[in-house]
């Protein structure tokens, strides 16, 4: 979680750096209208490719994440099953012992 969190400050950081740095260009630029609109274009267009590479970044890396949890889950429930498996025969190894132990102490008792 807070790795998405801190993604999305980078998106955040980079879409304010591209729109603070193409505000000071207009106020500092010693060229013609014309051609600060086209640098102001290109640095959006920069912006933009940059945002959406770290967007395909981002569902990458959350794609692999949930891969590697539901594979871990998977695990889990494997685990959980055998175990369960293993404790029910042992819980009837002793019952059947227990069955067996009275049996034998009634036959005792009959005589």
């Amino acid at each position: 979680m807070a790795s998405n969190r801190g993604n999305k400050n980078t998106i955040l950081a980079l879409a304010i750096g591209a729109i603070a740095g193409a505000g000071i260009a207009l106020l500092f630029a010693p060229q013609s209208g014309k051609e600060t609109r086209r640098d102001v274009r290109r640095a959006g267009k920069k912006a933009l490719d940059k945002t959406q590479a770290l967007k395909a970044e981002l569902c990458g890396s959350i794609d692999h994440m949930a891969e590697e949890v539901w594979g871990k889950v998977l695990e889990d429930l494997e685990q959980g099953r055998k175990w369960t498996e293993k404790s029910i025969a042992e819980l009837q190894r002793v019952l059947n012992s227990g069955r067996d132990y009275i049996r034998d102490g009634i036959d005792r008792i009959r005589g």
